[in-house]
């Protein structure tokens, strides 16, 4: 078993802040799915902090997946990249590499002090080995690793220096604290022992106190939307709630803010049950496909029946109250049309769902990108996300089912290059009448 090596100390330039031998250069999907993310923060002054620290996540992977193939590296599951948590404190917690836990943090690159959230360092959730400053120059399209300590050392140096949690629920911890050397944050990930840092056990919070805070919780809905918790509540409350994933999602859910989603541009399927189209989908070229007869409009015959033959070889049959519309999508290297079709699946009070069926093909005589990727998402998480390496051999869909007034967003990417942002599908009756 190895010890880590001591921390050195930082040179007093500020060349240190500059972007040393890790720099990674930033990819154009990088940018997409960080400003993706930003989007589901509903505290516009916390989106910017959160696209940031998405951006480190995924150059720091970039950079990881290079410089150590052979070690295997998780981040899938990190906190930053849920809404619920990343509304509440800007890290990405709960990335593994190896038997290492890891927790991504933002560095100031202005001052020689860094504010992190206390939750990453003092809830078990979210504690980690390793705490890694990511500084990122997004102008720059770059991002560099600035410095790193383990879990063992924070906790050395909070025993010296009695640190306390500010008003917005974070340390200021000064950078000497942060080893800025990477290649030996790399040497303990390949050496050093896991259980060479002990992390701390989680404990249970009493029924009485998280029950006590959802009912205060209640009481400030309305407030919810509009201020962090952190002005609503103390570090003790905010201990009890980070500690507590099911309330941790009531709050995400109570901060949605329908209000303003409802006054977003959406496609509006229910329009297509009438053998309609809203204005939106038409000026966005959307077209409608004649039901209940699919392959009655002889121009789309050939290309949808491919479309429906795959669907049934895997159980998927369109009933024939379903209603759809197709759009062409074009790209440098090929072209493709994608299929929404619909149909309610219950129409009672107690439980009314519709289905969203989405199905990408080709263009009549036209040649369609090689790869495709598809993803679809409601308001709080993804919901499918699948590739097609060879757009030859199969087809890609992807059905979900949501209740009526739920929303949902397609991205398809072709060819790991052009990225379509399909503006929501809803069932919005009351804007028909």
């Amino acid at each position: 078993m190895m010890n880590q090596l001591p921390i050195s100390d930082l040179p007093d330039s500020p060349d240190w802040q500059s972007l040393n031998e890790t720099r990674i250069e930033l990819l154009p999907e990088h940018f997409q799915k960080a400003a993706r993310l930003s989007q589901s923060i509903h505290l516009s002054e916390q989106r910017w902090q959160v696209y940031l620290c998405a951006l480190g996540v995924l150059g720091f992977e970039q950079w990881f997946t290079e410089r150590a193939p052979d070690l295997q590296f998780q981040s899938d599951r990190a906190s930053i990249w849920q809404p619920a948590y990343a509304n509440l404190f800007v890290a990405a917690c709960n990335i593994q590499i190896g038997d290492f836990k890891v927790c991504l943090l933002t560095s100031n690159n202005l001052t020689n002090q860094h504010s992190i959230p206390f939750a990453v360092l003092d809830i078990p959730d979210f504690a980690a080995h390793f705490y890694v400053l990511m500084q990122v120059e997004e102008e720059e399209q770059q991002v560099a690793v600035s410095g790193f300590m383990n879990y063992k050392q924070y906790l050395n140096y909070q025993q010296t220096e009695r640190l306390q949690v500010d008003t917005d629920w974070t340390y200021t911890i000064p950078s000497n604290w942060f080893d800025s050397n990477p290649d030996t944050l790399l040497l303990n990930l390949r050496c050093l022992d896991a259980n060479a840092i002990q992390l701390p056990a989680k404990t249970t919070v009493e029924t009485a106190t998280t029950t006590a805070l959802q009912q205060k919780l209640t009481a400030l809905t309305s407030k919810l939307q509009k201020q962090h918790l952190s002005e609503l509540l103390t570090v003790k409350e905010g201990t009890t709630l980070l500690s507590n994933s099911d309330l941790i999602d009531w709050v995400y859910v109570q901060t949605r803010n329908t209000k303003s989603l409802s006054a977003q541009p959406l496609i509006n399927v229910g329009f297509w049950l009438r053998n309609q189209i809203d204005a939106v989908a038409s000026e966005l070229g959307w077209m409608l496909m004649p039901f209940p007869a699919l392959s009655a409009l002889r121009s789309l015959q050939d290309e949808f029946d491919q479309i429906r033959s795959g669907l049934e070889q895997n159980s998927i049959h369109i009933p024939s109250a379903a209603r759809g519309a197709y759009r062409d999508l074009e790209c440098d290297r090929g072209s493709l049309r994608l299929y929404a079709i619909m149909w309610v699946l219950s129409e009672t009070t107690e439980n009314r769902e519709w289905t969203l069926l989405i199905a990408l093909g080709s263009q009549p005589q036209r040649q369609m990108p090689k790869t495709l990727k598809l993803e679809v998402r409601d308001e709080t998480q993804l919901l499918f996300a699948q590739s097609l390496e060879d757009t030859s051999k199969n087809i890609l869909y992807a059905q979900v089912i949501g209740n009526w007034g739920e929303r949902f967003w397609v991205t398809v990417t072709a060819d790991n290059e052009a990225v379509f942002e399909i503006i929501p599908f809803g069932m919005e009756l009351q804007a028909m009448t």
